[in-house]
């Protein structure tokens, strides 16, 4: 399918004569002749601020997420004697609380600024997980990931929602994966942290190593969660934000409109009803459900990688491999993960490819699962494939950017959406792993591997079909989830009769 959205709008004569009667006022344009354009501007302030503050938060995430398969691989499991499934077990508890909260913390976020409630809960889950270092047994860590989960159940659509609501369609895609990669990142940093730490840390104070990873965690994601409040920038209807001049925000409204793209505001309970009851009418809304769920827990195939390193052994049975050496090696599929997520994206901006890269990163992870599914007796074999899963996230977000598009008229419904879609994830990451992932199926995982083979296909399968579903109803673009009514008041809604809509 072709660009869903592309630069189908004509432009509106006011919103060039402001761009022209400021370009002269913006001192970045007498420094390079790119920020002549106020839009520029915009963008890089929005990359600066907003998208910078949102890596790193969600950096933090994935690392306070993480940390305690970071910390069972290097000494947690045996300061607390874990030596059941409680490493599942741990990811089940955080998952139920992240899957019970996610949907009413995006609701929230209809009502509430989230400038003042993203830093709340990120301050909040800040403290739960330093608290996590004075842990004496596995019950205890069961209930703070708990609460983990449901205060970090805020953070990442709340963020993807701020993206969605700052920035074009030719600007989209890189930047929900650069936002996207800072999982990886997190997961890159916790590693290279939790092998600092066991390496210099350890003993110091009475401390171990993975009890330093806690604490350490916990007080930069504090931090951080408190610039919060003075960096997230709402959206365009009703932002503050102190970087932002009045005729900035002025424009960065204009320039979305311009591309049919309506924004979110603060709207009645009676609108937010209502948004709702259209999306559970639509079946676009269970084709990209059906689509996301299996991307994401496909992308579970190399979640106990770790897992894997530390039980390889050499000829004489010995680990080959250290700890330190295992908190290491996973920094590979890491970067792989962020290059290829970044690049592919932006190709999907520049070509319009969303399906496409979707389809195609599939594609990649149902080689390399089919794979592992049956286990070659080759450690170097097992190594490359295991990697190869790592360049498979641009899969989601590309999907993603794709929805946006597809919703440019429904800011508040895209969000509801990839809210009510990492709910069902996590509900899938709190249930699957029990019989699919467990510890004593490690390294095989007779099940995990083609089970996430499958999810593959019925993703695939999923994408076809929405390109198939939105080519048949072209309205849904220019009218959103009410384009059968708004079919029936007239034969082709123009775009300006479109733009002056609100959520419509």
């Amino acid at each position: 399918m072709p660009n869903t959205l592309g630069d189908t709008s004509k432009p509106n004569p006011k919103v060039e004569e402001n761009v022209l009667d400021t370009s002269s006022q913006t001192w970045l344009g007498r420094i390079h002749p790119y920020f002549k354009d106020p839009g520029h501007v915009i963008t890089l302030k929005l990359d600066a601020f907003l998208l910078t503050w949102a890596f790193v938060a969600g950096l933090l995430k994935d690392m306070d997420q993480s940390a305690t398969t970071q910390a069972y691989v290097s000494g947690m499991k045996e300061s607390l004697s874990l030596y059941g499934n409680e490493l599942v077990e741990f990811t089940t508890y955080f998952s139920v609380g992240y899957a019970l909260f996610i949907v009413p913390a995006q609701l929230i976020q209809t009502r509430i600024r989230p400038s003042i409630f993203l830093p709340i809960c990120e301050i909040i889950w800040g403290a739960l997980t330093l608290a996590t270092y004075k842990a004496p047994n596995a019950k205890t860590v069961y209930g703070l990931r708990f609460f983990l989960g449901v205060f970090e159940s805020t953070s990442w659509p709340g963020l993807v929602s701020l993206i969605f609501n700052w920035y074009t369609p030719r600007e989209l895609g890189k930047r929900l994966a650069i936002f996207g990669v800072s999982g990886v990142a997190g997961n890159m940093f916790l590693g290279i942290l939790q092998a600092a730490f066991y390496k210099n840390l350890n003993g110091v104070n009475g401390l171990e190593g993975w009890q330093w990873l806690f604490i350490v965690s916990g007080i930069i994601t504090m931090v951080w969660g408190s610039i919060g409040f003075l960096v997230i920038p709402d959206s365009p209807q009703i932002t503050r934000a102190i970087y932002l001049s009045p005729s900035e925000r002025e424009l960065a409204r204009s320039r979305l409109l311009e591309h049919g793209v309506n924004t979110s505001e603060l709207i009645p309970f009676s609108t937010l009803v209502e948004k709702l009851r259209l999306l559970l009418k639509s079946p676009l809304t269970y084709l990209f459900l059906t689509a996301y769920l299996q991307f994401a827990w496909s992308q579970r195939a190399n979640s106990y990688f770790l897992l894997y390193l530390k039980g390889v052994t050499n000829s004489t049975g010995e680990p080959l491999y250290s700890t330190y050496t295992v908190n290491l090696i996973p920094l590979g599929g890491y970067a792989i993960s962020i290059v290829c997520n970044i690049a592919l994206n932006a190709l999907s901006d520049w070509k319009g490819w969303r399906w496409q890269i979707s389809c195609g990163a599939a594609t990649l992870q149902l080689l390399a699962t089919s794979v592992l599914a049956g286990w070659p007796n080759s450690h170097p074999t097992i190594m490359t494939f295991y990697f190869l899963t790592f360049a498979t996230a641009a899969w989601g977000y590309a999907l993603i950017a794709w929805l946006a598009e597809i919703l440019r008229k429904e800011p508040e419904g895209r969000s509801i959406i990839v809210a009510i879609a990492i709910t069902l994830v996590y509900v899938g990451h709190a249930t699957i792993p029990l019989r699919v992932w467990q510890v004593s199926d490690s390294p095989k995982y007779p099940i995990g591997f083609p089970m996430s083979a499958a999810f593959c296909v019925g993703s695939i399968i999923a994408m076809l079909s929405i390109r198939f579903y939105v080519q048949k109803n072209p309205s849904i673009l220019d009218s959103g989830l009410a384009w059968k009514a708004q079919d029936n008041i007239t034969e082709g809604p123009s775009d300006s009769d479109n733009s002056a809509r609100k959520g419509g």
